[in-house]
């Protein structure tokens, strides 16, 4: 091979090395060129890419549901004012009893003796005031007398004293008399009540429950023997979570069934509301009133109650990942137009990750559902699905 053949070889090398070598630059130039264009671009776009979802209507005036304990409207505690044996048992639970009907009778002879006794007391302490009545009349006017003597100077003084020593004494025995009269009278009168209290009544009208005293048993003063429950009135007692009792108001009507398959309903209104929350549960106890004319409702049971809207207003239903911020200020964003805009919502009930909007919403609002945590009020937003 001659030497200009190879000269020849090596320039034909160098020139295709230095022709590669030219076109990976150019390459590689144009990627970052294009990759420097396309971060331009997003700076200068500056729009975070969202999906909103429209909000979905709920029924008009429906309400929300509960499980309630019902309750009797009243109770009266049937207990002994005083002791003695039982004689009679008159009542058994379950009994309709009314106001002041006889529920238990105590032995009452002991009570009788000591009245007697005390009446005799009383006959011979007001015998012996008598005598004294009797006398002071007339040392009153012996005293009158003599003072007028003393003073015109025809008796000596000591005279009148002795005159008003012996009135003093009259007038302190018929003091003393009188006062033993009183005592007298005043234990016949509790004597009396304890009389009255061996009938031991009914304090209010309903039905017997809790039965505690049996027939021969000897009573204390203050055993409790039972108690009577009013259930011509019922209460259901709800337990209402913190962030749903602003939502119930004292008069708001409500229904109540005893189970799904009743085809009877019971009307009530809520009658009170707890000032406080319950320290573990962080809920209200809420009391329905509900008339119970038939006795048909029972204390203890349970059943299912209905707190009614009354006032008919549209409400929304919308994923609760969906709203910010914390209890009595919750706000949700709204795609306005390309504009992150914030908007106060009330929250109702809460079921299956959905919320309850009852005040915020017209329903006709596109609500950002993604990259909240990317946006804030006043961005500009692109959507991209709907």
């Amino acid at each position: 091979m001659s030497k200009k053949r190879i000269i020849l070889g090596v320039i034909i090398v160098l020139i295709l090395i230095v022709g590669v070598a030219l076109f990976r630059h150019n390459v590689f130039q144009s990627i970052f060129a294009a990759k420097g264009n396309q971060g331009k671009e997003t700076v200068a776009n500056n729009k975070v890419a969202v999906e909103v979802i429209k909000p979905k209507a709920v029924a008009q005036g429906e309400g929300t549901y509960y499980k309630a304990t019902l309750e009797a409207d009243q109770e009266g505690i049937v207990n002994s004012k005083n002791s003695g044996k039982v004689i009679s048992v008159l009542f058994e639970d379950g009994q309709h009893v009314t106001q002041g009907e006889t529920l238990v009778v105590l032995d009452d002879q002991d009570i009788k003796n000591q009245i007697k006794s005390a009446e005799s007391q009383l006959e011979v302490s007001k015998a012996s005031l008598q005598k004294p009545e009797a006398s002071l009349e007339s040392t009153q006017r012996s005293y009158d007398r003599t003072k007028v003597l003393v003073d015109q100077g025809a008796l000596a003084k000591v005279e009148l004293d002795n005159a008003e020593t012996s009135l003093k004494m009259i007038k302190g025995d018929i003091a003393s008399i009188q006062a033993n009269i009183r005592v007298a009278q005043t234990n016949i009168d509790n004597l009396q009540t304890a009389l009255a209290d061996t009938i031991i009544r009914a304090p209010i009208t309903g039905v017997m429950d809790g039965k505690n005293v049996s027939l021969g048993q000897f009573l204390s003063q203050g055993n409790v023997l039972g108690k009577v429950k009013d259930t011509s009135l019922i209460n259901a007692v709800i337990e209402v979570d913190q962030a749903l009792i602003q939502t119930i108001k004292v008069g708001q009507k409500a229904s109540l069934k005893l189970n799904e398959e009743d085809t009877e309903t019971y009307e009530g209104v809520v009658k009170s509301i707890n000032s406080s929350a319950d320290p573990s549960s962080r809920a209200f106890k809420v009391k329905i009133q509900l008339d119970n004319a038939k006795l048909s409702l029972k204390p203890g049971v349970s059943a299912k109650i209905m707190l009614t809207n009354d006032a008919k207003v549209q409400n929304f239903a919308i994923p609760v990942a969906l709203i910010t911020g914390k209890e009595g200020n919750y706000t949700v964003f709204i795609n306005d137009n390309g504009i992150v805009q914030k908007r106060a919502v009330t929250v109702g009930s809460l079921a299956n990750n959905q919320a309850e909007i009852t005040s915020g919403l017209q329903g006709n609002e596109s609500i950002i559902s993604t990259n909240l945590n990317m946006i804030q009020e006043g961005d500009k937003i692109t959507v991209v699905s709907e």
